[in-house]
């Protein structure tokens, strides 16, 4: 049973996330920092979040493991929450330096040869915002013990973002067939061109497989897939195939996207920090 409460939290989440990937591009600089502090503001509510739960006892109490992996899920959430905390802070740092910028931001709706449009550009940070949302959701809701009340709310609300995301994801895959994406940064050296090519690539077929797989095995398993206050039954019966389907969702691919999306973070703050190449960066941002 879904209740209005969940879809409005779900709601909420995808309404924050479009509205600050819109604002981030905004062509109005004090506009654009605005959309940064409002990341920062979202990090911070992850934070935030995460110290409500530390009251439940559920963090110091998870529903007993049915894998070793399961046991670092309460450490990983912490890890989270600290890199959330320290995003929140770097983000605020940008949002107070950006508000100092007078330069309007002239972007059209279609990618350019150096650059990405407005499309690409909001498609790209709501999809990222949305998946990362999905990471702490969803380890904590695989950590609630059977028969807590809100348990199925956070499922609601996890099942929900992920059907979202699939569908971002292929529109995205639509668009970039009508604009063309552009060329990778020309002072990236060449093997860093080819990870880059690599990891973007592997992005792309994680966020593909993590919702497939999760849609699947909640059908396996009996259980229906929701989309706001609608409730989507499974398309076939029960089977014992949700073990093999929930080992990929639960625990082989997310650690798989740790790594890769790590990668992608780190090569980004590389390029702009360390190599000085500003451009490989402004590509995607305002």
């Amino acid at each position: 049973m879904v209740s209005n409460g969940e879809s409005w939290i779900a709601f909420a989440i995808v309404l924050a996330s479009v509205l600050t990937a819109w604002l981030m591009n905004y062509r109005a600089p004090k506009v654009r920092a605005f959309g940064t502090l409002l990341a920062a503001l979202g990090c911070f509510a992850v934070v935030a979040w995460f110290a409500s739960m530390l009251g439940t006892g559920i963090l110091e109490n998870p529903k007993p493991n049915q894998t070793p992996m399961d046991s670092a899920k309460p450490a990983l959430l912490w890890a989270q929450a600290a890199l959330a905390l320290a995003a929140g802070l770097m983000l605020s740092r940008a949002a107070m330096m950006q508000f100092a910028n007078t330069e309007p931001l002239d972007l059209p709706a279609a990618n350019e040869d150096g650059r990405y449009g407005m499309v690409s550009r909001v498609l790209h940070w709501t999809t990222a915002i949305l998946f990362l949302s999905l990471i702490p959701i969803g380890m904590f809701a695989s950590i609630i013990p059977e028969g807590t009340w809100f348990r199925n709310q956070y499922y609601v609300v996890h099942k929900t973002i992920g059907v979202l995301v699939f569908m971002l994801l292929l529109i995205r895959l639509l668009w970039n067939r009508r604009s063309k994406r552009p060329e990778l940064d020309a002072s990236l050296k060449p093997v860093e061109r080819k990870w880059a090519h690599r990891v973007h690539i592997v992005l792309y077929v994680m966020l593909i497989a993590m919702p497939v797989t999760g849609y699947v095995m909640t059908s396996f398993h009996g259980f229906p897939t929701y989309f706001f206050a609608q409730e989507i039954p499974p398309l076939w019966g029960k089977s014992d195939a949700y073990i093999v389907w929930g080992l990929f969702h639960k625990y082989l691919l997310p650690y798989v996207l740790y790594v890769v999306l790590g990668a992608h973070i780190l090569g980004a703050l590389k390029h702009y920090f360390v190599d000085k190449h500003a451009g490989a960066l402004k590509r995607m941002v305002g």
